[in-house]
């Protein structure tokens, strides 16, 4: 057996004709191909078969009793059972319309009598493998139609689930927004405690550090002074006397303007600071600020005034004035090498100094 008649062996094929020759001669062709063959001597057993137990192909004659062979096809086709059964008309009639008539009424291909072989076999092995090939497209046209039936309801399933889903992370969400909004409003009362924390520790270490450090230079000249003019007043004369005075009176004044200064810082500190402008001579102002700072240092710095032009009387809070620029000449004492000068120079216009 090769290889056709062992794909033939598969396929039944059912043979219509109501002449036993024909049917008998068609048959044992077939049968030889390896093909299974159904013979029917009329119509109506033919479409009772098919109906029954549906071949893979039919050879049906045109011209028989009872039923012809139009009608056995229309039937078929008629049929959702054998509606698909390949139907090939094998027939003497020869002229044009019988064969329209037979393709109009479902037939997939057309014999005409007397036949060749090789012609019968060749038409019949074509139909049955586009019928087979009609069937797999059916069969996976099916299985790909539940395929996206399958994918459609799953894809509603997870929409569905994502729609859920992204409701939750929505109210979730929200919680956790007004919860990263409470913590950063604790976050920030927080900070501002710790900074203003820092800030009155801060405070009390300028404070300590001003009181140990500033008081001891006015304080020293004070008792230096007053010993001096304990032990020695009846030597010195008015004039040296009034000196020592004078730089007690100095000495008084600068731990005064200390005293104020803390006070300053501590109102800045704590936000109560009030400003106080009044009408001010940048260069008096500066000259006044500078000659106590030199008489209480001493010898270890000189301090240097220059204004670069003759100012006109401006508004400011001396109070304030006078903490920023104690402070920029503190800071240079303390950061400048013993016997330096500290240059304090007036610069600026009409707008900003």
């Amino acid at each position: 057996m090769n290889n056709h008649q062992a794909e033939a062996t598969q396929a039944e094929i059912m043979v219509v004709d109501d002449t036993p020759t024909n049917l008998q001669l068609l048959s044992s062709i077939l049968i030889e191909q390896g093909y299974q063959v159904r013979s029917m001597i009329d119509g109506l057993l033919a479409l009772e078969s098919a109906l029954c137990d549906p071949p893979d192909l039919i050879l049906l004659d045109i011209i028989m009793p009872k039923i012809d062979g139009y009608d056995v096809c229309k039937q078929l086709k008629s049929n959702q059972k054998t509606e698909g059964i390949p139907v090939i008309f094998i027939s003497a009639l020869d002229e044009t319309w019988d064969k329209v008539k037979a393709f109009a009424v479902g037939g997939a291909d057309y014999i005409t009598k007397p036949f060749q072989v090789e012609e019968v076999l060749a038409r019949v092995e074509n139909q049955l493998t586009v019928h087979k090939l009609q069937t797999q497209l059916i069969e996976q046209n099916q299985l790909l139609q539940q395929e996206i039936r399958d994918r459609i309801s799953a894809q509603a399933a997870l929409e569905t689930l994502n729609q859920e889903l992204e409701t939750r992370i929505q109210a979730r969400t929200v919680e956790l927004r007004d919860y990263l909004e409470q913590l950063r409003n604790l976050e920030s009362q927080l900070r501002e405690a710790l900074d203003r924390e820092k800030e009155v520790s801060d405070l009390k270490s300028r404070i300590i550090f001003t009181i140990s450090h500033e008081y001891r230079t006015p304080l020293m000249t004070i008792l230096s002074s007053v010993e001096l003019l304990e032990k020695y007043r009846h030597q010195l004369n008015d004039s040296q006397q009034v000196k020592h005075f004078w730089r007690i009176q100095a000495a008084v004044k600068h731990m005064t303007t200390l005293v104020n200064d803390l006070l300053f810082i501590n109102q800045a500190e704590f936000d109560r600071l009030e400003f106080k402008p009044v009408v001010l001579n940048l260069v008096t102002f500066c000259q006044e600020l500078v000659c106590p700072i030199q008489s209480s240092i001493g010898a270890k710095h000189s301090i240097l005034f220059s204004s670069a032009r003759d100012w006109e009387p401006i508004s400011g809070d001396p109070t304030i004035l006078r903490q920023i620029l104690n402070n920029l000449i503190s800071n240079a004492i303390k950061y400048s090498p013993d016997g330096g000068t500290i240059l304090v120079q007036l610069n600026g216009d009409r707008k900003s100094v």
